[in-house]
């Protein structure tokens, strides 16, 4: 497992599963694609990334889940992984949490926020403050769509007392060192987090870019975003703010080490150079 230090914080992976998506159905408006490449299968790693502060263990998305009735999509349903082992494997107890900070609440990203326990979902890390938009609780709480995601991944901890939702566009702090920041496009609220510790920056992109093609195509937009002109305009906005902050890009869905580094040429082309190993001891 790869540690990248931020600051006095400490940034590492926790895996849960890969997937594997032909260009043109992640991507149907990449006309750019060349008709050999349209059905080359796109990686995607679906993870969560974990901050260890001198005062939290914070936890940012939390994947898809195991046991989900997602209808039937391969993608999501009953799904049997090892994230929970790969995370008390890299030294964390789920009771050791002591924040998640959600990106959106789409399926792929609010999953672990519970498991399956004595007949019912409770949360997995019950001593953690969870953290979400208000708008997009509000969106999923009341679409059929979710329905079960609302039951198994949400209500349990709002139950438990654990949730509470913010105003995105106020870009509350937590841990005080991450904020959020709205990045709207791939769905209405979506927000990305930035980490500031002793004057360097990571910037965890949700779903602005589910892959560095996009870095050389910022105009495609996934087949998953509800607004492309404005998921176009974010993921521009972000390319931009990381290049010129030096900042860590961490992906959410990016295979491999799925963070780097951001350049871009006179021609105003970027691309990602994937972050080396800081030999952490963490």
């Amino acid at each position: 497992m790869k540690h990248y230090q931020i600051g006095d914080s400490i940034i590492f992976k926790i895996s849960e599963c890969e997937m594997h998506i032909p260009v043109v159905d992640l991507y149907p408006d990449s006309t750019a694609v060349e008709a050999g490449e349209a059905h080359q299968p796109v990686s995607l790693s679906v993870h969560s990334w974990v901050v260890r502060t001198p005062d939290d263990i914070i936890v940012i998305d939390t994947g898809i889940g195991n046991g989900r009735d997602r209808g039937n999509n391969p993608l999501y349903h009953q799904l049997h992984t090892s994230y929970l082992e790969n995370l008390r494997a890299s030294g964390i107890e789920p009771e050791a949490v002591t924040l998640v900070l959600m990106t959106h609440l789409h399926t792929d990203h609010v999953g672990w926020n519970t498991f399956w326990q004595e007949n019912r979902w409770v949360p997995l890390f019950p001593n953690a403050r969870y953290i979400c938009s208000e708008k997009e609780l509000s969106r999923v709480k009341n679409s059929e769509r979710y329905r079960n995601l609302w039951l198994d991944s949400l209500l349990p901890v709002i139950e438990a007392g654990l949730l509470e939702t913010i105003n995105v566009a106020e870009q509350p702090v937590f841990g005080g060192r991450i904020h959020y920041v709205p990045t709207p496009g791939h769905s209405p609220d979506h927000a990305a987090l930035i980490l500031s510790s002793g004057g360097k920056y990571a910037f965890f992109a949700g779903d602005i870019a589910h892959s560095p093609l996009q870095f050389s195509h910022p105009e495609w937009n996934s087949v998953f975003c509800s607004d492309h002109q404005q998921a176009e305009k974010s993921r521009r906005w972000a390319m931009a703010w990381c290049e010129e902050h030096h900042a860590l890009w961490c992906s959410a869905h990016f295979p491999g080490e799925s963070c780097g580094w951001l350049t871009v040429d006179r021609h105003g082309n970027y691309a990602l150079t994937e972050a080396e190993d800081d030999n952490s001891d963490a």
